[in-house]
């Protein structure tokens, strides 16, 4: 059975239909949130946690906590991480012979088209999938909205910079909500202060790079590629950055067909472009055009899949070429 994450995140009592459900996607923030959410609503029941290669090296694990009762409760909540077909036998064990005492939450990436694990907790009725896609620009608005009710002062624009500074992570602006409920605990947010509080040399120094290569600046890029040490972990994170950068700059494109002006179709841009911003897109926009736009998007795309097929630790370098690449589409005049 397959559960819409979004109904989930509103009503988690969905998931108690189910003893045995799979979190899988690409959205580690919503899969971790998720995680955390169950934790709670389930803190009076024991809770075991074991990743797959554990109970792979012993398969007797699982099973011990399946047929062992507690002596301090009658019910157990077990989370398995890093899920992959390797454990389709065990999860079909599971299933021919469940448990109603114990309620197990599998934790794992996206699963190919093909998966047989994925087609199982989908077709099977007994079971359930909550798969967790990558948010959008509409979907972290309205969590910030939900997340920060009742904050004065919270305005979209403030939204927007919150989502474009994480470029689109919902684990990174998890974090900075956690920083505005700590700072602002009057519940009342000052734009200016959010700023700097935000604006870490974490964030700033990517963006630095972004903004360098996208502008065509030679001299900038490599005072910043040599300031900077990229991280593996993050490389999603640099991706999602570069792409709504380059989408702005698409939308900008379009605007500026209707209004005829630049500043004009800043000014008219929807969901707004954020103050500090617009100086730097001003230069950004001089460099480009549609058809450039387009090619840099198919770098991004082209430059994911190959982080996908290669082994992670090359993927800091995939990351600088395709910086080095854009700098040169920046400058180039087609």
């Amino acid at each position: 059975m397959i559960l819409k994450s979004f109904l989930v995140e509103k009503n988690l009592s969905l998931i108690e239909n189910y003893n045995l459900v799979l979190i899988s996607g690409e959205n580690i923030g919503l899969k971790d949130e998720l995680k955390s959410e169950i934790k709670k609503r389930f803190s009076n029941t024991e809770q075991i946690s074991f990743d797959q290669e554990e109970i792979i090296k012993k398969p007797d694990l699982l099973d011990d906590q399946l047929n062992n009762k507690s002596l301090f409760n009658s019910k157990k909540v077990i989370f398995i991480s890093e899920i992959s077909e390797k454990i389709k036998k065990k999860i079909d064990e599971i299933i021919e012979k469940p448990n109603d005492d114990v309620r197990i939450y599998l934790f794992g990436k996206a699963f190919d088209r093909k998966s047989e694990l994925k087609s199982l907790f989908e077709k099977n009725n007994t079971v359930a999938i909550i798969p967790c896609y990558q948010d959008n620009h509409r979907t972290l608005s309205e969590y910030l909205q939900k997340k920060l009710k009742g904050y004065n002062g919270l305005n979209q624009e403030i939204i927007n910079f919150l989502i474009e500074n994480s470029g689109l992570d919902r684990k990174v602006i998890s974090h900075e909500i956690e920083k505005i409920k700590s700072l602002f605990k009057d519940k009342n947010i000052d734009q200016e202060k959010i700023i700097n509080l935000l604006n870490n040399a974490y964030n700033l120094d990517f963006n630095n790079l972004r903004d360098s290569c996208l502008e065509g600046n030679k001299e900038k890029l490599n005072k910043s590629l040599g300031n900077i040490a990229l991280q593996n972990e993050d490389v999603y994170f640099y991706l999602n950055t570069l792409n709504l950068r380059v989408q702005k700059l698409t939308q900008l494109l379009d605007q500026y067909k209707k209004d005829k002006s630049v500043d004009l179709a800043i000014n008219n841009l929807k969901p707004k472009i954020f103050w500090k911003d617009k100086p730097i897109i001003m230069e950004q926009i001089k460099k480009w055009n549609m058809k450039k736009l387009e090619k840099a998007r198919q770098s991004i795309i082209e430059t994911e899949i190959r982080m996908k097929t290669k082994m992670n630790s090359y993927n800091t370098i995939i990351i600088k070429n395709l910086l080095i690449k854009l700098y040169r589409l920046a400058n180039s005049t087609s």
